[in-house]
């Protein structure tokens, strides 16, 4: 399976970003693989079939939306009686830190952009976002607008990159909050366990407790007394034992920065992240990192 590196696509490190059409012609197919930054594919013509996380195959069609998450595993494949044009907008999510963590505090954009490819991986779940032929004509000026500024690349295309990027996730979280999903019946177990694989998988993202709770349909206040019954420890607790145990190993096998790892695993205050880390091991992350050397 191949595995497609930032390198291959972006030729500014410093601004790690990629737009452009793709065309699968009639028969053939796009085999599984995987790559380590962000894609936001759009069908703009066509119909064919896609796979996501080794998955069963279903089928899109013109105005399909959806994210694809860094080192998920899907493929294409289209018919003998048709075409495939997908709009790929390609992105490490570094290149909008801010602008996401921002948008991470408006619930619809964390059901697009976070919830909504995690569920996909449950068949029970399938919810991607379709475009009606108004909401794609708007779409479709953004996208054009995009891969323009990244072509002719005229003063401050960097910037009018990064609104047109913006426009486009609020645009889209809109169109997926009015969208009519079917509601699937699950146990608290399982929603208990699709949370904790969530976290796992988000950790470093600022989302609240109220997202959280959100995503498996309960307040809060319920929420919060039955995952402390089915992991021992609150959302907060839980999620922060996590970003710890990833920081202690990035401490261990990297030289980065004490500040630049917390900032990594989702830790803004680098004070909050010493006190914690030490309550969690013992020692600072700046000790810790002495006995190594020494």
């Amino acid at each position: 399976m191949t595995r497609i590196l930032s390198k291959q696509y972006f030729d500014n490190p410093d601004f790690p970003f990629h737009a452009g059409y793709y065309v699968i012609a009639p028969g053939e197919a796009v085999a599984e693989h995987s790559h380590e930054f962000t894609e936001l594919a759009y069908v703009a013509e066509g119909s064919g079939e896609h796979s996501y996380n080794h998955g069963d195959y279903y089928a899109i069609r013109a105005g399909d939306v959806f994210i694809i998450e860094p080192d998920m595993v899907h493929a294409y494949r289209v018919g003998t009686a048709g075409k495939l044009v997908i709009c790929n907008i390609l992105f490490m999510p570094s290149l909008l830190k801010n602008e996401l963590d921002t948008m991470s505090s408006v619930t619809p954009f964390v059901d697009f952009f976070y919830v909504e490819p995690f569920l996909r991986n449950n068949a029970r779940f399938v919810s991607r976002l379709g475009l009606r032929t108004s909401q794609q004509l708007e779409i479709g000026s953004i996208l054009d607008k995009l891969i323009a500024e990244q072509n002719n690349r005229n003063l401050g295309y960097q910037t009018m990159i990064k609104t047109s990027m913006i426009q486009l996730f609020i645009s889209l979280s809109r169109y997926y909050q009015q969208m009519e999903r079917p509601k699937e019946a699950v146990s608290d177990e399982q929603s208990l366990q699709m949370i904790v694989d969530f976290i796992h998988r988000h950790y470093a993202q600022p989302l609240t407790l109220e997202q959280i709770s959100h995503i498996c349909g309960m307040s809060a206040s319920v929420f919060s007394a039955k995952f402390k019954m089915y992991t021992g420890r609150t959302f907060i607790e839980y999620r922060n034992g996590i970003r710890l145990s990833i920081a202690q190993e990035a401490i261990l096998d990297t030289e980065d920065k004490i500040a630049t790892i917390a900032l990594k695993v989702g830790f803004d205050d680098l004070s909050f992240f010493n006190k914690q880390f030490k309550k969690k091991t013992g020692v600072t992350p700046g000790q810790l990192r002495q006995k190594i050397k020494s």
